[in-house]
């Protein structure tokens, strides 16, 4: 029997004979009781209500556990302090809306949507993930590259976390590879604060825990609420994040984009790497306007400003590519409403961007 089913029994009958130890004198007791709860009394109403309520909890997490093991309710990624990740050679489902996406990864966490050796190797977070389909052929990506993908992402892994794994990981990667730039959040990944202990609250060595019984996930986010003051697991909305943006010092903003650029070259250099870099827009640029979604003038401006003064000068990438919207008439956000929908990406080179 398991661990769980055990504990769930033994909670079970523990408050079950707190309950038919006192049944007996109940009835002749039950006026004294609602006169006046003698500490005797008292403790044990008390501590049959806590076990009863403890078999409930139980009871709730044993159901979860087994619906989740059809399929997640979240997706699991988690940190070795370097980078963040899946889990490693594993295959899961995790709801998406309505829909059940499968996902399989490789030995390093990639996901992989074949057991092809003819890939090209992607890089970047959640954008790039693919949290809104589960096959290849609906990624934004696919209209542009003929390989099969492995794609080493995950919500929360930033540019420099993208580095590490490269840099850690060099006996593995391929020649020619792919980095996916978030600007919806790696604008502000980039700066010296950036933390994923503070976003990502599992480590590496608990993800297969996590896959074996799911319901331990919110017990590990709950802990790291209450012992890690800086972490959070709150999001900020679209008018809070264009507001981060609109705050922010160009310049240092820009010399934070050059610092980061500098250091692609670095490993581009080491490990003599040929780097296609897409920046896909970001998801708080746009506003719906006379039923189409449209780029707002005055954030856009400053965007182009800071990009094209960056990633658009002499550097060691191969090519550089930003998205724009398919169709602007259709909805452009995944449920979560943080992402673009992979439908709604198509690429533009950015030199061709930067003289519009």
């Amino acid at each position: 029997m398991k661990p769980l089913t055990n504990f769930m029994s033994s909670t079970f009958l523990a408050a079950n004979n707190i309950s038919s130890a006192d049944a007996n004198s109940a009835a002749e007791n039950s006026f004294k009781t609602k006169q006046h709860l003698k500490g005797s009394n008292f403790s044990n109403l008390f501590f049959g209500i806590k076990n009863i309520s403890i078999f409930f909890i139980i009871s709730i997490l044993y159901i979860s556990e087994a619906k989740a093991k059809k399929c997640l309710d979240f997706l699991p990624f988690g940190h070795n302090s370097d980078y963040v990740h899946l889990p490693l050679k594993s295959e899961f489902c995790v709801k998406y809306g309505k829909k059940n996406l499968k996902f399989k990864t490789d030995h390093l966490g990639g996901r992989i949507f074949s057991t092809s050796n003819n890939k090209i190797q992607i890089f970047g977070d959640s954008q790039v993930l693919g949290l809104d389909l589960d096959t290849q052929n609906k990624h934004y990506l696919n209209n542009y590259y003929s390989k099969d993908f492995v794609i080493y992402a995950a919500p929360n892994n930033g540019p420099y976390e993208v580095i590490n794994f490269i840099s850690l990981n060099d006996k593995n990667i391929k020649n020619q590879i792919l980095i996916n730039f978030n600007l919806s959040v790696d604008l502000f990944r980039v700066y010296s604060d950036w933390e994923i202990k503070n976003y990502v609250a599992l480590k590496s060595d608990q993800l297969s825990e996590i896959l074996d019984k799911p319901y331990k996930y919110k017990m590990i986010i709950a802990k790291s609420i209450l012992t890690n003051k800086y972490f959070t697991t709150a999001r900020k909305n679209n008018e809070e994040m264009k507001k981060l943006f609109m705050t922010r010092d160009v310049n240092y903003l820009k010399k934070n984009l050059t610092k980061y650029i500098l250091k692609i070259d670095e490993i581009i250099e080491k490990l003599n790497l040929k780097v296609d870099f897409v920046l896909t827009m970001p998801y708080w640029i746009y506003q719906k306007k006379n039923n189409k979604f449209e780029r707002i003038n005055f954030i856009e401006t400053r965007l182009k400003n800071i990009l094209c003064s960056t990633f658009n000068k002499k550097n060691k990438l191969n090519t550089i590519f930003i998205s724009k919207l398919n169709f602007d008439t259709k909805p452009i956000l995944t449920e979560d409403k943080r992402h673009l929908r992979s439908e709604q990406i198509k690429l533009i080179h950015l030199n061709k961007y930067c003289k519009n």
